[in-house]
């Protein structure tokens, strides 16, 4: 089965699941493109000094400097419309009023696009009350006004996020103002990948869901969903709710039926194959200050797996017969899982979590529609298939990390601000399976992450990090008794912002050794080494680095427009000595419509610069930053 490379601490915290959006055509405005590059270099170096002042707590800050130019516009347009006026000095003053200002998704004033606000259900302000982190009566905290920020700054419902100081009635007060923009929420969404090989062009990814992403205005999602890879399609129901009954309880609900998506039945419709559901409720630590979080959850996913090499299924040869069996890679899968947890986190420079739970799941896997001698069957069995196992005890988790912030920008959205984390992050993780407790096994696993992120100048950073998980587990593997290993490392940074843009590096290693669960990485399309078919490269290990140089965001109307070149390299097979290096480069470009979304338009063109397909230019379109 194909496995991503293994997660290890990034940038900044794992986003929410985000559900695809639609790209609606928006009238575009042409401009000068060096106007608008010196009038980007003049902002960023009123930013610079604006955070440099701030810091300082010095009367001269300027506070709209520190906001991007979509930031600014909303927040220009609430203080004129109240009568606000900015609070230069809020340093040590008490707060006394908050004031929420929610714009609907067209706040321009243009009456075309204004009339498509009234198909909109506006997020209603009490629902966003509850997501700010400090109230009236308590000093002006900047560590905290600026977390309400990252608590707001969402992709599901906001496209702006501002919070600023501004002049209370009261003297000797300052009121909070918090300035959030919808994103359009009544929609038929769309998320595709479409990509080209030399057996032809493929859409290899699709999701499409009818939903309201803000139902009743409370910043919930109600969608009938349907998602579509290379094998199957999936449809049914989807229901995220955050901040159930205003208590920060994170509900979600999902349900799917599984059909292939190139077979049908007699009667005309297509073959269904399986079916999935999830959910899940927690108490999450919401808020730097909370001290307790909690939950559970359960899942179940029966279907059928298949394992691709371009737009084609892999095939299986078994090493020890001279014939050629060219069995495809497709198993029955049935996996059921539930868990739960109790966390406790304390500390103010360290935030530090102890995370106690308890987890039990079932992994059952079969040859599908298999042909050939039993022999040839219990060969792929062994050597394709993951282990039938049924694993059940508890686990310990202990995390730390700093609770240092800063918004960036131009990384994976445009002119929109994106929250980083820097500093120290770790985790280390203990559990156990009990034959006492339903396992099928007696075992023990334990896996670690550690990471550093440091800033560089102004608003670049340098982040190093790795993890490592092993298991032991006796009369498994003849040779030891430390199976299903893993380690990767990352380098990721990102140079300062100049005139032109900036660039962005990232590079990994991972490795896996003593496998019995038959899983292995892959490189090739989406995964890295866009100029090759999907998954072209595969083995027990792997490496992956990309460079790319991206251009600073270009305003055309409403839309925010740039541009990228890359260069990659990369590889993946069982040992690194016999791993063959592939590179390709080529550009793309970039498109973010922020009224719709956060996310980037993605189209890219690449080529490969070695194996057979050299010097072929191969496309991907898609959402979202390549890395």
């Amino acid at each position: 089965m194909r496995e991503p490379i293994p997660l290890i601490p990034e940038l900044t915290p794992v986003p929410p699941p985000v559900i695809p959006r639609s790209s609606p055509v928006v009238p575009v405005v042409p401009v000068v493109p060096s106007t608008l590059a010196k009038a980007k270099l003049v902002r960023a170096q009123e930013r610079e000094t604006a955070e440099r002042l701030c810091a300082a707590q010095d009367p001269a800050c300027d506070w709209m400097a520190l906001l991007g130019g979509l930031e600014r516009a909303s927040v220009a347009r609430t203080l004129a419309a109240r009568g606000y006026e900015i609070e230069p000095a809020p340093w040590g003053k008490v707060i006394g009023q908050v004031h929420i200002s929610n714009e609907a998704v067209f706040a321009e004033k243009n009456r075309v696009l204004q009339f498509l606000n009234h198909f909109h259900i506006t997020t209603r302000e009490r629902a966003i009350a509850k997501e700010v982190v400090i109230a009236a009566g308590e000093v002006w905290d900047q560590a905290r006004v600026e977390e309400t920020a990252r608590r707001l700054r969402d992709p599901l419902w906001s496209s702006v996020v501002a919070v600023v100081p501004v002049v209370s009635k009261t003297e000797g007060q300052v009121d909070l103002l918090v300035v959030t923009r919808d994103v359009w929420s009544l929609r038929l969404n769309t998320k595709y990948a479409f990509s080209a090989d030399e057996q032809g062009q493929k859409l290899t990814g699709l999701s499409i869901s009818l939903s309201e992403n803000n139902f009743l205005g409370l910043r919930s999602v109600l969608a009938a969903a349907m998602s579509m890879d290379q094998s199957e399609i999936s449809t049914g129901p989807l229901f995220i709710d955050k901040n159930l009954f205003g208590k920060h309880l994170d509900l979600r609900l999902r349900a799917n039926l599984h059909f292939n998506r190139d077979r049908f039945t007699q009667d005309g419709v297509l073959d269904r194959e399986g079916h999935d559901s999830t959910i899940t409720i927690a108490r999450t630590l919401w808020a730097l200050a909370t001290e307790w979080a909690a939950g559970a959850s359960f899942s179940h996913n029966f279907q059928i797996e298949r394992s691709y090499r371009g737009t084609q299924l892999r095939t299986y040869d078994d090493p020890t017969t001279p014939e050629t069996e060219a069995q495809p890679y497709v198993y029955d899968s049935k996996v059921i899982s539930a868990s739960t947890y109790a966390t406790r986190q304390w500390g103010k420079q360290l935030k530090q979590q102890i995370t106690i739970g308890y987890g039990a799941s079932s992994q059952r896997a079969k040859p599908y529609q298999f042909v050939g001698t039993d022999a040839q069957r219990a060969a792929f069995v062994h050597n394709v298939l993951p282990r039938t196992e049924v694993s059940s005890g508890p686990y310990v988790e202990y995390a730390g990390f700093q609770p240092v912030y800063k918004t960036l920008r131009n990384l994976q959205t445009y002119d929109l601000g994106e929250d980083a984390r820097f500093g120290v992050d770790y985790s280390i993780l203990v559990g156990s399976g009990a034959k006492l407790l339903g396992a099928d096994y007696n075992h023990w696993r334990v896996s670690g992450s550690a990471g550093y992120t440091t800033r560089w100048c102004r608003d670049g950073f340098v982040r190093v990090a790795g993890a490592v998980a092993i298991r032991h587990q006796a009369g498994v593997d003849p040779d030891t008794n430390f199976i299903d290993n893993t380690a990767s490392g990352k380098l990721r940074f990102a140079t300062p912002s100049v005139k032109l843009g900036r660039i962005v590096f990232d590079t990994t290693l991972a490795t896996r050794w003593h496998d019995t669960q038959n899983r292995f990485y892959s490189i090739g399309s989406e995964t890295g080494l866009r100029g090759f078919v999907i998954d072209e490269f595969l083995g027990d290990r792997v490496f992956n680095t990309q460079v790319e140089a991206r251009s600073v965001p270009y305003a055309l109307w409403a839309l925010r427009v740039g541009a990228t070149v890359f260069y990659e390299l990369g590889g993946a097979a069982n040992s690194l000595a016999d791993m063959p290096l592939h590179h390709d480069a080529g550009f793309g470009v970039r498109m973010l419509i922020p009224q719709t979304s956060r996310e980037l338009f993605r189209f890219d063109l690449a080529i490969p610069l070695d194996g057979r397909s050299a010097g072929t230019p191969r496309f991907i379109a898609g959402f979202e930053s390549a890395f």
